[in-house]
């Protein structure tokens, strides 16, 4: 049996906003060539939310797919049963149908954009009023969050789950609407969520069944998430909580790629065997929704894998982006920097990599200043010439080692492994 590792399970907690946006932006005004010689290296454009955003209206944002589809895709339950009992794995798929079409919003352009507009508008407003003056005042009347280590962690563990994602983060989501965003602890906690609670690895068991329907209904919680999100970032624009949010959409929209990759990479007949023993309406529901979502990407021109790969990119970047133009007062502007360059360097787009990461500063108080600063000083020692790939190769691959790492021993500590769900 093969086994695959979700790179970035479709688990993250906060969701939506700006990757939402960058996603619909790359839908509708970003092409990646997917033919001949071009698809060999897929461009990858950076779009600006504040550039390509202002014309949208409530009007032009609907709740349902850009392409008119029903919500549930017309799959019917005939018992209104939804109950998946496989080996070792229980699953209620009735959510999943529910929200068929809008498992993967950063494909179909779902949900409404305008609180984003709004913040980006107000933050290109011209004149010497501050746009966000109103908002700071009325955020300085907040609470300031104060958490011992303890606390903090004993808050983590209360909202971490494998599954039920949007239920388990109401804890934190309760916080985030109450306190201070840029005093005290809570841009920590929303780090430290992302850190500790957010991305999950999956492996395949011995069927290939279980991974799926968890990743299936981790995704139809994205429309909780970024409502959730796209309501707090424009409340409280160009903050450090607001910065946080983005950077766990960063790691969303990898998540979310991973999710679509797991669905495109499932052969029904072959690998929902156990589905289709055991409950054939959910059988059925599968097939529908991996033929939706690939009829869409073919109506989007994305008809590889390294299309697909560069549009997912494309977004990312919309997101960093949006992290440099907003975060407050170079809040956390160096992992966002490195981040970017990490995205250039895997496309072999190296010039452009070096010329984002020749911009960075060491800042203690970022996450990833220990692997941005060996990245430096491999510039540094090279006085001017090329990097060594290989080395440049070694520290990128060095997060995702610590990341494997971090998630089995946050697993353990719930009871669970890397194929149990």
């Amino acid at each position: 049996m093969i086994r695959r590792i979700s790179a970035l399970g479709a688990s993250l907690a906060l969701h939506g906003l700006a990757a939402l946006a960058a996603f619909w932006v790359a839908a509708h005004l970003v092409r990646v060539p997917v033919s001949g010689a071009e698809a060999s290296r897929p461009t990858i454009v950076v779009v600006h939310l504040a550039e390509a955003l202002p014309s949208l209206s409530k009007d032009r944002v609907s709740s349902k797919t850009s392409d008119a589809a029903p919500e549930d895709l017309g799959i019917v339950l005939p018992d209104g049963e939804s109950k998946l009992d496989l080996p070792g794995f229980t699953f209620d798929f009735g959510k999943v149908v529910k929200r068929a079409s809008s498992l993967f919003p950063f494909l179909t352009g779902r949900l409404s954009l305008e609180h984003i507009v709004a913040t980006r508008s107000r933050q290109k407003s011209a004149g010497l009023v501050n746009p966000f003056a109103r908002q700071r005042h009325t955020d300085e009347r907040r609470a300031v969050l104060e958490l011992r280590e303890a606390d903090l962690q004993a808050l983590l563990d209360k909202c971490w789950s494998r599954r039920d994602r949007w239920r388990a983060f109401q804890p934190i989501a309760d916080v985030a609407r109450s306190y201070h965003p840029d005093a005290g602890d809570l841009p920590a906690l929303l780090r430290a969520y992302g850190i500790q609670n957010g991305l999950q690895p999956y492996v395949d068991t011995t069927i290939r069944d279980p991974r799926l329907w968890t990743q299936l209904g981790l995704a139809a919680d994205h429309a909780d998430f970024i409502d959730f999100t796209s309501r707090y970032v424009s409340e409280h624009g160009s903050t450090k909580a607001a910065t946080e949010l983005l950077f766990l959409l960063d790691k969303l929209v990898q998540a979310s790629f991973d999710a679509l990759t797991a669905l495109l990479d499932t052969h029904p007949s072959e690998d929902l065997q156990w589905t289709h023993l055991v409950n054939r309406d959910a059988y059925a529901a599968a097939v529908a929704i991996r033929d939706y979502y690939q009829a869409h990407l073919e109506r989007l021109g994305l008809s590889s894998r390294d299309a697909i790969s560069a549009y997912y990119a494309e977004a990312r970047l919309t997101v960093l982006n949006t992290i440099l133009d907003t975060t407050p007062n170079g809040y956390r502007a160096n992992d966002a920097r490195f981040a970017r360059g990490a995205i250039y360097w895997k496309w072999g787009r190296r010039e452009e990599a070096v010329g984002m990461w020749r911009e960075m500063t060491i800042d203690e108080r970022d996450n990833d200043v220990a692997d941005y600063s060996d990245v430096l000083k491999e510039m540094e020692a090279s006085g001017g010439a090329s990097l060594d790939v290989r080395r440049i190769n070694r520290i990128l691959e060095r997060q995702q080692s610590r990341w494997l790492s971090l998630s089995y021993d946050r697993l353990r500590r719930f009871g669970y492994h890397f194929d149990t769900f």
